[in-house]
């Protein structure tokens, strides 16, 4: 990672020059020599340049770009943990192409030379790294490539994004593109703007690319970066976390696995030495205050998600605990009445206003006049192909001065008997376990018992054995009441209770295997 860092470092400096090249890294594995060679197309270095790899560590050049990864020049050395030699070639554009080698032997009183080659090893100016004579138990055939690869896509998923780079690994006869995680291509809501900064005189953009998904992904985060550099996912961002806490909240939201993206500061402020944080400067304090703006955003959005989510989860388990309920009270022989969608199909019906022919809408709605021939579905201007385009107006509708009245659909509602009452959660703060509306058992989500039973601490509901006992529990004694009462019976209370724990077990037993077979406590949490 250290040696690619150096040739994106050194393709992020091309740009900020203007200078305009397909910045290209290549790396080879040999994997029955156990060597990996980079090279890059990114300006390389001159001889003197070269030389001062290995004699000045800590005064690395990059110190005078801010944003650079390589700051003390450690990383030329980072071969000494897993191999024992390293050679260095590099060329610069109108200059001598030189190369050095170095070992773990090397300290900074080695004289290392620095010679001239055969002017054949670079096609471009740019600069070639070859690590050589790897430790065995580093570099592993059975795993080695498929691991490079796969570090490389990780710790460099933004700058792959960026398209600031291609770096392509090959190995025998293998060759693959990295690529970056396409989440844009996901299904579901963006959340992109570019937020104007100004501050000491400048006017920066905060570019902020996140993306809340339907479907949630591990290991994905939100990061923080910088001229495309991974600094830190917002999560771990200490300074950002202490920043929010001071206003009494927290930064929970950056946790959620179903939202993704990065936020580009643009030199807005420099990470720390450790580059896990941002330095402790004004600017950073108004940095703060616009990503908690988004913040305040994503959750308003994430919440609106989640919340249909929910829903949607709820009508689910609703049917599935009503299905399991009607199988057991089928010997019962209680009729619910339950609703049903009809049949009929539904009528539209309509009044033409101008009687010049019959069209669906008019006047600016979805499919209206437009300003073309009074047909069928017009909406708006002829195209070339002769026929009607979808209009100008924000409906698709054009400007015509046709219109139509809208009215109802009409359907018959149709009822269907079931064995047992359909089951619902809704939010009854005050009201009691379960509400009974005659044909619908209304359980209670904000009583106390039932949230002392739900295990999630989001507001949604974690169903677990424990759970599901409690709902069968309250749910079975309406059920039972009422089939005494069918009976014309008043039960004993050793009777009732009988009946009410018997059925309670049974519609445990079916619920534990049905819900959570289809897994649905994930979809509710």
């Amino acid at each position: 990672m250290e040696y690619i860092d150096n040739a994106v470092d050194a393709a992020s400096i091309c740009k900020e020059r203007g200078e305009k090249i397909d910045a290209l890294l290549n790396i080879s594995v040999d994997i029955e020599e156990k060597k990996v060679t980079f090279t890059d197309n990114c300006g390389g270095m001159s001889p003197d340049e070269l030389c001062d790899l290995i004699s000045k560590v800590g005064r690395s050049k990059k110190k005078l770009v801010p944003w650079a990864n390589g700051q003390f020049g450690f990383g030329v050395h980072a071969f000494r943990a897993f191999a024992k030699e390293a050679t260095f070639i590099s060329k610069k554009k109108m200059s001598t192409e030189a190369k050095i080698k170095i070992d773990r032997t090397c300290n900074e009183a080695t004289e290392v030379s620095c010679e001239e080659t055969n002017k054949m090893q670079l096609v471009y100016p740019g600069t070639r790294v070859i690590i050589s004579k790897f430790d065995p138990q580093v570099f592993k055939k059975t795993i080695f490539m498929r691991g490079l690869i796969g570090e490389i896509e990780r710790h460099f998923d933004d700058v792959l994004r960026s398209k600031m780079i291609k770096i392509v690994v090959s190995g025998g006869k293998m060759k693959h593109e990295c690529k970056s995680f396409d989440y844009a291509s996901l299904p579901g809501i963006p959340l992109k703007e570019d937020v104007p900064i100004d501050f000491d005189g400048r006017k920066v953009k905060l570019n902020i690319d996140l993306r809340i998904l339907e479907q949630s992904q591990e290991n994905r985060l939100p990061v923080l970066t910088n001229k495309q550099r991974r600094i830190q996912s917002i999560i771990d961002l200490k300074s950002y976390k202490n920043y929010v806490r001071e206003k009494g909240k927290n930064i929970s939201v950056w946790a959620n696995p179903f939202v993704t993206g990065s936020i580009e500061i643009n030199d807005i402020t420099s990470p720390n030495l450790t580059r896990d944080d941002l330095k402790d400067t004004p600017t950073r304090e108004i940095l703060y205050e616009k990503i908690f703006e988004i913040q305040v955003k994503l959750e308003a959005q994430i919440d609106k998600v989640m919340n249909k989510k929910s829903q949607d989860a709820f009508k689910k388990l609703s049917k599935v605990m009503s299905d399991c309920l009607s199988r057991i009270m089928r010997g019962f022989r209680l009729q619910y009445e339950q609703l049903a969608p009809s049949s009929v199909p539904g009528q539209f019906e309509t009044k033409i206003i101008e009687d010049n022919g019959d069209i669906p809408f008019g006047n600016g709605e979805i499919g209206g006049g437009g300003i073309w021939q009074n047909r069928l579905n017009i909406g708006g201007e002829r195209n070339d192909f002769d026929k009607s385009g979808v209009g100008d107006e924000p409906k698709g509708g054009g400007d015509g001065d046709l219109e139509k009245a809208k009215g109802q659909g009409l359907s018959k509602e149709q009822l269907l008997q079931s064995s047992g009452p359909r089951i619902e959660f809704h939010n009854h703060a005050g009201e009691d376990r379960v509400i009974d509306l005659g044909n619908s058992l209304i359980i209670n989500t904000l009583h106390p018992d039932f949230i002392k039973r739900n295990l999630s601490k989001s507001g949604k509901i974690k169903l677990d054995n424990r759970l599901i006992s409690y709902v069968s529990v309250i749910v079975a004694p309406p059920c039972i009441h009422k089939l005494f009462e069918k009976k014309g019976k008043v039960p004993s209370t050793l009777e009732a209770g009988a009946n009410i724990i018997d059925l309670g077990l049974k519609l445990e037993q079916e619920l534990s295997s049905t819900i959570l077979n289809e897994e649905i406590e994930k979809t509710l949490d």
